[in-house]
């Protein structure tokens, strides 16, 4: 029985909200900050014009920035300027993509809703992003040439591994960066682990690759064939392994700004610590039966 299990679940409810409510005062009255700060917060972070970033992001005004989601997309693209690519994951579901792929449920490119947050969202609807027509993992890109990022993806059976919006920003050498989310966000993750599924002693998709319906750009139904991530390499699966040695070998950058907490990893460091951990033998799974 915990501490607080004999208060009633209403008044719980009401004293969270109240404590949001709390914080957030607190971040818009002594650590908030506004555009400016966040893009100085991002130079310091390695972010320059014409990089490639693909963001993780979470959204609260716990977190003291003076704007609206909009301002702070804003900001992104300032910082990655008019010959950069902005990125984001724009999942349609929650838990597992072979759920989602057992529903049956169709995946319309310009209406099915992203539910990584709420700045995901508003940046999925912004004039100008395009989304790649895939039903497990859509990319929505934001600049000069997004297609190069997105063209190919419905022809990957592989949804995160070659020809892949991932692979793409491995090509272009970008980064990602978390804000206001921890690292285990880090749906780069994915291409790690093709990578290295043809070493695991089990496997790292399903078996059957899925017929998904989808909807493009244009409005025209079709289907994309794609496997999801088998059951038993959810289970097996270990990311802080990979985690703790970026933090380790100081390659995760780190800047705060107000209440806010930035993270930033390059994708081609990632690659490089994904093969120290396979020659080492420690591999970011549970291996043993």
């Amino acid at each position: 029985m915990s501490l607080t299990s004999w208060i009633p679940a209403s008044t719980r409810k009401a004293l969270k909200a109240k404590l949001k409510s709390a914080r957030a005062w607190y971040a818009a009255t002594f650590r908030s900050y506004g555009p400016v700060e966040l893009l100085h917060a991002l130079r310091a972070l390695g972010v320059q014009p014409g990089d490639t970033v693909m963001l993780h992001s979470a959204w609260s005004r716990e977190h003291g920035f003076r704007g609206s989601v909009g301002e702070l997309i804003d900001t992104f693209a300032e910082a990655v300027g008019p010959t950069g690519h902005l990125l984001m994951v724009t999942l349609p579901y929650r838990n597992a993509a072979l759920d989602w792929l057992e529903s049956g449920r169709r995946f319309d490119v310009r209406k099915t809703p992203s539910m990584m947050g709420m700045v995901s969202e508003v940046f999925r609807r912004r004039e100008g992003v395009q989304r790649s027509v895939h039903p497990t993992h859509p990319i929505a890109v934001l600049g000069p040439d997004p297609q190069r990022f997105i063209a190919t993806h419905p022809a990957c059976v592989h949804p995160c591994g070659p020809g892949t919006p991932f692979e793409e920003v491995l090509k272009a050498d970008g980064r990602v960066v978390f804000l206001n989310v921890p690292i285990d966000t880090f749906t780069f993750f994915h291409y790690l682990e093709h990578l290295v599924h043809e070493t695991l002693p089990f496997p790292l998709y399903s078996e059957t690759v899925y017929e998904a319906p989808v909807v493009d750009a244009e409005g025209r139904a079709g289907t994309v064939r794609t496997h999801a991530f088998a059951r038993e390499a959810i289970r097996r699966r270990r990311p802080e392994r990979l985690y703790d040695t970026l933090f380790a070998k100081g390659l995760v950058a780190e800047q705060r700004v107000g209440a806010t907490r930035l993270l930033a990893v390059k994708v081609r460091d990632a690659v490089d610590v994904t093969r120290d951990l396979q020659r080492n033998g420690n591999l970011f799974y549970e291996l043993g039966p």
